[in-house]
């Protein structure tokens, strides 16, 4: 007899109020709602977004900006950008082709391992790009728009 069964003989036979037989009912529709959802996990879970970083004509004037507006100091610096700190995450400056847009957005994940994600990724049927002079891997959402994956406290 299933659970269904138990709580509609109860109510029938006057052991269980409507109420409670309503009850038992959304009880059981949470149980099975919650253990679905932990069934289907996500095989990337993000915890944080990591960093976003621009294209920027000027990344000196760029941080200029910034710092005097918003008082983020300088987290890190790379090749031709400048990352800047913002709580647990960073804006990064980089000087690109066509400055005046978002060039990729950081998700932090928890177990970075830059082969893992991208088997996870190719798995949903994402194709996932692997930068050769860095463990970094980067994918386009469903709009074109870049995003990369990393350990969540990565920095710059």
């Amino acid at each position: 007899m299933t659970a269904i069964d138990s709580l509609v003989s109860a109510f029938e036979s006057g052991r269980l109020t409507r109420r409670q037989l309503v009850q038992g009912l959304a009880a059981l529709v949470g149980a099975t709602s919650a253990s679905e959802a932990a069934a289907q996990a996500p095989p990337i879970p993000a915890l944080s977004l990591n960093h976003v970083s621009l294209a920027v004509a000027d990344p000196e004037a760029s941080k200029q900006f910034f710092q005097k507006t918003f008082g983020m100091p300088v987290a890190s610096t790379q090749g031709t950008g400048i990352n800047l700190a913002l709580g647990t995450s960073f804006l990064g400056l980089y000087k690109l082709p066509n400055p005046g847009r978002v060039d990729h957005v950081c998700l932090g994940v928890d177990n970075y391992d830059v082969n893992a994600m991208a088997t996870k990724l190719e798995a949903q049927g994402i194709k996932a790009t692997i930068r050769k002079d860095k463990p970094e891997v980067y994918f386009t959402d469903p709009d074109g728009i870049r995003f990369q994956l990393e350990n969540k406290d990565y920095r710059g």
